[in-house]
Parts: structure tokens; C-alpha cells; sequence
């Protein structure tokens, strides 16, 4: 299943059917991606940071699962695998045995474990390892350049995932490892069993964008009104605590959520995060320094910041931060400045 209107949706969708004749009301079909999406997104959000988001296996009838993805309009395609006796009662028996009530349940994880990681694991694992054959080699693009892909339309989504997704997301996927997105899957079953997906039901709204806009111009932008906020308080006493506290507060929180996410959360992706030595807690305090502590203060920061430009340069520090150093830096760099006290 191709990409749906709902955030969750946005990286396709796999099952795996058993059909064991063409009118056989024994054939059902195994869907590894059901969970409660009814759930405040609250609880959603905690356990995804926690990293104990419980997915299950759910059975239906082809018909029934495929009408409901016609319902929710998402493009369909079907594979039928050309597995002899052996390998097709492997498949259905693991299939039978994960819908047991005490094997249904898993701990999804976005890269390692979902829809699709399972539904190729079955097929690899009964196969005797033809998905996997060949497959052990990089993709090419990285876990944070396929994420992005998938959120092209989703501006703030991606924004967020700059600040919180960590290193790990910049490794590069081999291709066994990239089918946890079904497009890849879908492919890889193709290359390797020689059947072309049939295409069972078109999408027919719209057409979702497929290559994302750079992250980079908005965080220029915020570095630079953030800069010339400090700018305009160095030289309008009136207004200068003012406009720090809201330079300071911004950072701050921005840090704060950063810091918050890494130590309470247990996902790999999400707790080794280098986003953490450009965004400091400590900027909060940045109103209430003395004007000569603050200019100290900026000047740290700024040292800070350049070790971090030159960990990315020479490939210590993988994550894509060039950027996000300039929110933080142009403000600190007008303040390390020390101007002459403001007039009014």
C-alpha cells in the first residue's frame, strides 16, 4: 500500500496474504502494522519516545483488507510469490503462529521492526535467505534521507526530526535493511522472485509531493531575526532585557526540548543526538547576565559552536548541524561583540 493522508501513513504500508485458492474462505491476510491510533496522541507520543509503541498482527479476508485500503484511497499493489509447497507452509505456519494471542504483540520500532521488516524477515527466513541475498551493501541514501522523503509535505514533521532525530538516522541503510520502507520491499521481491507488482487500485486524490524542501532557509531565517533582535536591544536600553528574554527563551526551550527527548527517551535514534551541543539550556539565562558575563558568556558559546563546525567538517560528528549552528551563533556572535551600553 502506497502512502495515505495521515502522518502514520506516509511511509506505505505491507501484509502478507495466505490465499489457498481463489474462493478458499480459509485465505487470510496478516497485517503486522495494527495498533490504537484512536489513543490521545499524548500517550502515542510517550510511548514512541519510550520506545514501547505496542504493535500487533491482525488477520482478515483479502477482500475485507483490501476494500479497507480502497476506502482510505491509498494506491494497492499485490506481489504473488512464487514459493514451491515447502517454503509456502514455512510462510503459513509463521504466520499462523505470530496471530497466536501470546505472539501477536511486538515493540514497533520505525527502522528495525514494523510492517514491512516483518513481512521480509517471513519471506527471507522461509526462502532460505533470498531477500537477504545480495542485499548486505549500502542503498545509498541515509535513514534521515529516506525519513525525509516520506515527509516531503510535512514541513514541521521534518523540521522537528532536524533537531531530534540523532546520528544514528545518518548511517546508511544496506538494502536489506532499507525494506523497512515498502517501496523497497516491494522492489527488492520484484528483483529477486521476478514478479512485477500488480497494480489492484489507484490512489484517486491527490498526488502526494515526493521531493522535500530544504530545512536549511528556515533556520537561516530564525538565526537571523534572532540576530537582529539582539542587534536592536544593543542599542535601545528600553527595550534590550526585553527582547534577550525573548533571544534567550527561545533557545532555551528549543534546548530544553532537545535535552528533555535524548534523556528520557530510550530510542537509539532519539537519545545520542549532537543537535544537544549546539542547543544549550543554559541560554535562558542569557537576560539576566551581567552585560560583561554576557559578553563572556557568547564568546563560550562561540568556541562551542565552532568545535562543532569542525567536528562536521572532519566527520566526527555525523548529524546535518551546519546549519542548525547558525540559529544559536549569529546571536551569540552580536552579543560577544560587547557593545557600549544602549541609549534610549
Amino acid at each position: 500500500m502506497d502512502q495515505g493522508e495521515h502522518v502514520f501513513e506516509r511511509f506505505g504500508h505491507a501484509a502478507v496474504c495466505v490465499v489457498y485458492d481463489s474462493t478458499s474462505s480459509k485465505s487470510r491476510c496478516y497485517n503486522y502494522g495494527t495498533t490504537d491510533f484512536g489513543s490521545p496522541p499524548e500517550r502515542l507520543g510517550w510511548e514512541f519516545l519510550r520506545g514501547t509503541s505496542r504493535f500487533w498482527v491482525s488477520v482478515w479476508t483479502p477482500k475485507k483488507m483490501i476494500a479497507a485500503y480502497e476506502r482510505a484511497d491509498r494506491t494497492i499493489w499485490r506481489q504473488r510469490l512464487p514459493l514451491d509447497d515447502a517454503e509456502a507452509r514455512r510462510v503459513a505456519s509463521k504466520l499462523a503462529s505470530d496471530s497466536l494471542d501470546e505472539n501477536r504483540y511486538y515493540v514497533y520500532h520505525h527502522f528495525d521492526d514494523n510492517c514491512s521488516t516483518r513481512v521480509r524477515d517471513i519471506i527471507d527466513d522461509a526462502t532460505g535467505g533470498r531477500l537477504r541475498q545480495g542485499a548486505d551493501g549500502p542503498l545509498g541514501p541515509t535513514y534521515r534521507d529516506l525519513g525525509r522523503a516520506g515527509l516531503a509535505e510535512q514541513k514541521l514533521f521534518r523540521q522537528a526530526s532536524r533537531l531530534l532525530v540523532g546520528r544514528r538516522a545518518d548511517e546508511k541503510p544496506t538494502e536489506y535493511d532499507a525494506m523497512f520502507l515498502p517501496q523497497v520491499l516491494r522492489r527488492a521481491v520484484q528483483s529477486r522472485f521476478g514478479v512485477a507488482p500488480e497494480l489492484i487500485h489507484r490512489r484517486a486524490g491527490r498526488k502526494f509531493e515526493q521531493a522535500p524542501t530544504a530545512e536549511w532557509p528556515y533556520e537561516a531565517a530564525a538565526a537571523a531575526s534572532l540576530a537582529g533582535l539582539v542587534w536592536l536591544g544593543a542599542r535601545r536600553s528600553r527595550v534590550e532585557r526585553a527582547l534577550l528574554v525573548v533571544v534567550g527563551s527561545s533557545l532555551g526551550l528549543v534546548a530544553v526540548v532537545v535535552w528533555l527527548t535524548a534523556f528520557v527517551s530510550t530510542v537509539p535514534e532519539l537519545r545520542w543526538n549532537e543537535a544537544m551541543l549546539v542547543f544549550w539550556p543554559t541560554d535562558l539565562a542569557l537576560p539576566w547576565l551581567s552585560r560583561a558575563a554576557r559578553v563572556k558568556y557568547a564568546r563560550v558559546r562561540l568556541l562551542a559552536l565552532l568545535a562543532v563546525s569542525l567536528g562536521v567538517a572532519v566527520g566526527v560528528l555525523h548529524q546535518p548541524l551546519l546549519a542548525l549552528v547558525l540559529v544559536p551563533g549569529l546571536a551569540h556572535a552580536v552579543v560577544a561583540r560587547g557593545n557600549p551600553r544602549p541609549v534610549d
